[in-house]
Order: C-alpha cells, then sequence, then structure tokens
C-alpha cells in the first residue's frame, strides 16, 4: 500500500467498530476496516500531556459495524461513560504506525451537517487528572466488588433469562443452577446427571446491583423479585437474552454486615463526631 490509510478502532465491551478513511474496505491483521469517505481528524498534539487530544467527525451520526450495530446508539442517553476506547493507525508501505490511543470523552452533534464528532483523549492526559481518592466519610467510600471491597463478582452472580423489556425496566426469570454441597462442590444424582435447583430471590435484592452483557455493566436501580429497572439504556439488550446479574449494596454497616458477610472491610467511618472537634474542643 503506497498511499497512507487511517484505521480507526472503537471497542466498548465486546463490541468492536472498524471504520477507515479510505473508498474501499481494508483488510488488516485479519480485521475488515469499513470505508467511510469523509471520515476525518483534527492534528493531534503532543508537546505536552495536556494537549494530547483529537477530534474525529465522521459525515453521518448512525455507523454500523459489520453486526449491524449503531455506534450512534453507545452515546444515546450518555451510557458511553462506561468506556469507549478508540485507537488511530496509519498504514503505510507496509507498516503500521499507531497515531492515537485513547478513550472518547464526549460526542458532538452537527444536526444541519449530519455529522458525529468524537472528542477523544490519550491515556496519559487522563491519568494527569487531579481526581479524589479516599474519603473521610459516615458510610462506605468502597465500590462493591472492587479491590478495597473484596467480593467476587463471580462469587454473588447468577443468570437470567429476560422475558419482557419495557423502556428501563427488565422483566425476566432466575436460571436453574446447580446444587452444591456443604463444602462448595456441585451435586450429581445417581446417574451421574447435575442435581439443578432454581433459586429465588427476594425484592430489592438486585438494587443499586450490576448486570453484565456483552462485557459492559449497567447499574440496576430498583428491583422486585422478578424484574429491575436500569439507570440507563443498555445497548442491544433484548428479549430472549441470558446474562449475569449481582446484587448492590447502599454502602451501610447494615447492609455490609448482614447482606453481605463483609463487616471486615467496611471502610466507612461509624465515630464521626456531629461537631467538628478542631473548633469545638482544641480553639476555646
Amino acid at each position: 500500500m503506497r498511499n497512507r490509510a487511517e484505521l480507526y478502532q472503537l471497542k466498548r465491551g465486546a463490541r468492536a467498530w472498524y471504520f477507515t478513511d479510505q473508498r474501499k474496505a481494508i483488510i488488516h491483521a485479519g480485521i475488515e476496516y469499513l470505508p467511510i469517505r469523509g471520515l476525518q481528524r483534527t492534528a493531534i498534539e503532543d508537546e505536552s500531556i495536556d494537549k494530547c487530544d483529537t477530534e474525529v467527525t465522521f459525515p453521518q451520526m448512525h455507523l454500523f459495524n459489520a453486526e449491524g450495530e449503531d455506534l450512534a446508539a453507545i452515546f444515546a442517553g450518555k451510557i458511553f461513560y462506561g468506556g469507549v476506547t478508540i485507537t488511530i493507525l496509519e498504514l503505510y508501505q507496509g507498516e503500521t504506525l499507531v497515531l492515537h490511543k485513547g478513550r472518547v470523552t464526549q460526542p458532538k452533534y452537527d444536526e444541519d451537517a449530519d455529522t458525529l464528532t468524537l472528542v477523544c483523549e490519550t491515556g496519559e492526559s487522563y491519568l494527569n487528572r487531579n481526581i479524589l481518592t479516599r474519603k473521610f466519610q459516615y458510610s462506605c467510600p468502597n465500590s462493591i466488588y472492587d479491590r478495597w471491597c473484596g467480593l467476587k463478582f463471580e462469587d454473588w452472580a447468577f443468570d437470567i433469562t429476560v422475558t419482557a423489556i419495557s423502556g428501563l425496566n427488565v422483566t425476566f426469570t432466575v436460571n436453574p443452577t446447580q446444587v452444591l454441597d456443604a463444602e462448595g462442590n456441585p451435586m450429581f444424582d445417581e446417574e451421574g446427571q447435575p442435581v439443578m435447583e432454581t433459586k429465588s430471590y427476594p425484592d430489592q435484592w438486585l438494587d443499586l446491583g450490576l448486570m453484565l452483557k456483552g462485557g459492559v455493566h449497567t447499574l440496576i436501580t430498583t428491583s422486585t423479585a422478578n424484574s429491575f429497572t436500569l439507570y440507563r439504556q443498555h445497548v442491544g439488550l433484548a428479549v430472549g437474552d441470558v446474562f449475569s446479574v449481582v446484587p448492590g449494596c447502599d454502602q451501610s454497616k447494615k447492609m455490609c454486615d448482614e447482606k453481605f458477610k463483609n463487616w471486615a472491610r467496611y471502610a466507612g467511618h461509624q465515630f464521626i463526631p456531629n461537631s467538628n472537634p478542631i473548633y469545638t474542643q482544641l480553639i476555646k
């Protein structure tokens, strides 16, 4: 390939979109990059960490990958905040150069021009930000299933099948699971077949929990024994889908102890005084 060609990889969870600015599709490393005529970007400035940004403009708002999934749907309702990564490659005379690798921070729509512009920044720019780490607070500052919480996602997950969808409300049935003995080993009957059971869960068990589908997590706000409401749309969710869900935590000592038996890792401060002792006791 004598002419320079740019390849654009956009990914979120298990979904991926591959585009090129050329007139014809390009096969590179076993991946087909679909042509988008008019695809362009701004200059990539790298003289400092704070300027490692670029804007990629697509000449149309609806962009489909080989599986027919619309990239624009990812940004509906700000669901892209879960993380859309972008990699820009340059091909020239058989050589591959990585021009930019980072994440999408903002989509911008121009309905008059029918364009979608993605503001992208590098990982270095993201890491250079000043962010809040730990807080001295009454409730637990840990996020459930993170390394400080210590609970394992797979230990608390169970599979469900979607039976109905109405807006953000999802109705489901719990899938059967294999019975475990007292030591946690799977049980089999006399014929060697697994012993199955269908568990039931109470209302509010999944409140503030998560669903995992296609490598993407979406927050569950409220729930009943056979339905839950999502915080935002999960792209591609359909009736008949099977995926995992896990219960959530309100970060209180009571729930940490009674629901998850995880009091040893509770990081909230239960005895914060109502008044600041610096002003009420030390300074007279």
